[in-house]
């Protein structure tokens, strides 16, 4: 409490408008600090801010760089002294630029200088927040052929808000692996967390870690990497109304009990509908896990090639793509099974959407998440702060625009599309994952989709730890005991 005494001074109890206006002195005071940073005339600056989301852009006050622990200690300090929020900017893979701020005004803390990763002996390891997962499963292999489950993109929000990948029915969200960190908290001070030590920040950081502090390493078990890594991709003959509805229903029919080796998805696009994913085996033990939904589906396979792991990786995830940039919106869906109702409504949906100019941009994936054999289910709802482990079905929805230019009349495409199933569902029986965020929502109706029951938990961990929200993007945790009830409009 005496910590939070002395913030509440250094804010002087000012309201949002005040909390925004950052001082001038923000670089001078990192500069004493000996924090390196970058300012708008610093050279590189505009490589420093670009969004991956060139829909979004933001311009934050300054982005520090710090190259140890005690410097984003003084950064933190350096940011709640000058009133600016602060953000952590680790791959920067945001769908939504949050790690630019969501806004302009924010003292980024980028992480270009951490990014190391080390395999101790007991085959744990210690990551940077800066290290993109291209570094993790490169070092991870060849420190000890040690893997763990991730997709593309930087380690940091990506095991913050989950770390669904196509390993991830196999060994679990990245989360999963997580078994402590070392972070900055809102007033300066470093803690470590884990399943013994700061148990709820723990709890908080595996499913909404942006919220509560700056993580500047994690610490994971491993796994032994796998020696074979079958892709595979299965082009289905017919796309019309009946064979899309029965495509639909036997991927979810088969994601109930699906071997726990095959993660795959359904991928919907403008021009192709494929069955796509990987199986932990070989070729012969692939086709005999897909043999039920080849029964049901026919199709053939456009490709299915066996490699090693970071084969595997490099092929399938995409990781650090030479042109990481990309215009776009996105929404999310994490649903139970679908009747046969709603999956004839999301098929028509789907057909209907107009303009055409619109549809020819539109992407659909169906992923499945969970079901008896999915080890994202072994967890319960409320172990971690991720509470979707009872969804079968994972779904992105993604409309695409150019160079920056995007036709506003996309969001209600997608929307229109999203609720032809949720209009049906009951509440609370369907959520989003907040990695696949949607820039549309408002903070309290990200908070009940991305974290439902889990939220009046995460609430109170806000408030102990950040109550007033030096950690703060559009659709983050707001504090139980909020400053709103005091009069303030943050």
């Amino acid at each position: 409490m005496t910590a939070w005494l002395s913030l509440s001074a250094l804010w002087s109890l000012c309201s949002a408008r005040a909390l925004q206006t950052v001082s001038a002195s923000l670089p001078s005071c990192l500069a004493q600090a000996g924090v390196p940073f970058l300012v708008s005339d610093s050279s590189d600056w505009a490589g420093e801010i670009m969004p991956y989301n060139v829909r979004l852009n933001y311009t934050p006050a300054a982005v520090a760089m710090p190259q140890s622990v005690a410097q984003i200690q003084a950064a933190v300090s350096c940011g709640v002294r000058n009133r600016a929020r602060i953000t952590a900017k680790g791959g920067g893979h945001s769908f939504g630029s949050f790690g630019l701020g969501g806004e302009d005004g924010h003292l980024v803390i980028g992480f270009e200088h951490m990014r190391r990763v080390v395999v101790k002996d007991d085959n744990t390891a210690t990551i940077q927040a800066g290290a993109r997962l291209l570094d993790v499963a490169t070092e991870l292999y060849n420190q000890g052929r040690r893997a763990l489950p991730h997709g593309s993109v930087g380690i940091a929000g990506h095991v913050l808000h989950g770390g669904f990948g196509y390993a991830s029915r196999t060994h679990g969200l990245t989360l999963d692996w997580l078994t402590g960190a070392t972070v900055v908290l809102a007033d300066a001070s470093v803690v470590h967390c884990s399943a013994i030590e700061n148990q709820d920040l723990f709890w908080a950081l595996r499913g909404a870690g942006s919220s509560f502090g700056i993580v500047a390493e994690f610490e994971f078990d491993t796994f032994e990497a796998p020696n074979q890594v079958t892709s595979f991709s299965l082009d289905l003959p017919s796309w019309e109304r009946a064979d899309a509805v029965e495509a639909i229903s036997s991927l979810q029919r088969f994601a109930v009990s699906a071997p726990r080796e095959l993660n795959l998805m359904l991928d919907i696009t403008p021009t192709d509908k494929t069955f796509q994913g990987v199986y932990y085996g070989n070729q012969r033990g692939l086709h005999e896990a897909l043999r039920p939904l080849l029964s049901d589906v026919g199709g053939n396979f456009s490709s299915a090639s066996t490699v090693g792991w970071l084969e595997g990786l490099l092929k399938f995830d995409d990781l650090d793509p030479a042109d990481p940039r990309d215009t776009f919106y996105a929404t999310s869906l994490v649903t139970r099974a679908l009747d046969g109702g709603q999956i004839e409504s999301l098929v028509s949906s789907l057909a209907a959407a107009s303009p055409p100019s619109l549809r020819r941009s539109l992407y659909l994936s169906i992923e499945a998440h969970g079901g008896i054999n999915s080890a994202v289910a072994d967890v319960g709802s409320s172990a971690t702060a991720y509470p979707h482990r009872d969804k079968l079905l994972l779904f992105q929805l993604f409309h695409g625009g150019s160079q920056g230019r995007y036709d506003d009349n996309g969001f209600g495409l997608v929307e229109t599309v999203r609720r032809s199933v949720t209009d049906s569902v009951a509440g609370g029986e369907w959520g989003m994952y907040s990695n696949y965020l949607d820039t549309q929502l408002d903070a309290p109706a990200a908070g009940e989709l991305y974290w439902g029951s889990n939220l009046p938990r995460l609430r109170r961990i806000k408030a102990d730890l950040d109550p007033y929200e030096v950690f703060w993007n559009p659709q983050g945790i707001q504090p139980a005991d909020s400053l709103y009830k005091a009069g303030y409009e943050l």
